[in-house]
């Protein structure tokens, strides 16, 4: 029975159209899975490109916000040097010594209790007490000061060398009071009595 249809397939003079069609048709079961597949494939490289567009645009602002964290921190730190707490008064005593060592001698130095308010942005940071105005709501930080009574003695080149280097410290430091007198029969040497209030601020609580 196959035999002869193949033998009428054959003798067929529309063999030719018929070998035609059925390869089209076959290729077309060929193709349109690989259509379908390609298709699948590209939909899903271009939703792979937009998400890796998106993180990288992502770690781009991620890398600017690291970059202005950092910028931030190391004002903050460079601004923090300059007060004085109560974890960093050894240090400024050994640093007052320190510009004493080599220009004049130093007869007396004490710290005070710390005093402290609500820092008001814009205020006088020498005012003890808070302006009438209420202070900003978005303040957290309180204004402390603590006073330094430092007295001097040495020549008056010695004793302006000290006072230079005190104001070239970069601390945040305001003489409150200065009183200067001979301290020796000859007026040879000076002695210096000063008030030094440095400043620091911090988190309310």
């Amino acid at each position: 029975m196959i035999e002869q249809a193949l033998r009428r397939f054959c003798e067929s003079k529309h063999r030719k159209l018929i070998v035609t069609g059925v390869t089209f048709v076959v290729g077309l079961l060929l193709v349109m899975p690989l259509v379908d597949s390609i298709r699948a494939g590209g939909d899903e490289k271009d939703a792979l490109l937009t998400e890796l567009d998106s993180a990288q645009n992502v770690a781009s602002e991620l890398s600017a916000f690291e970059r202005r964290v950092n910028e931030k921190l190391a004002e903050f730190k460079s601004l923090d040097a300059r007060t004085v707490d109560d974890s960093s008064l050894p240090k400024l005593r050994s640093q007052l010594i320190d510009f004493a060592k080599d220009t004049c001698s130093i007869r007396k130095i004490s710290v005070g209790p710390v005093s402290s308010r609500v820092w008001q942005p814009g205020q006088n940071p020498l005012s003890t007490g808070t302006d009438k105005k209420p202070a900003d709501a978005t303040s957290n930080c309180m204004l402390e000061w603590r006073p330094i009574n430092l007295s001097l003695s040495g020549s008056s080149a010695a004793l302006r060398n000290m006072l230079e280097k005190l104001a070239g410290s970069g601390m945040f430091m305001h003489i409150k009071s200065l009183e200067m007198y001979p301290s020796s029969p000859k007026r040879d040497s000076l002695t210096v009595d000063m008030e030094i209030w440095y400043f620091a601020l911090a988190r309310k609580g």
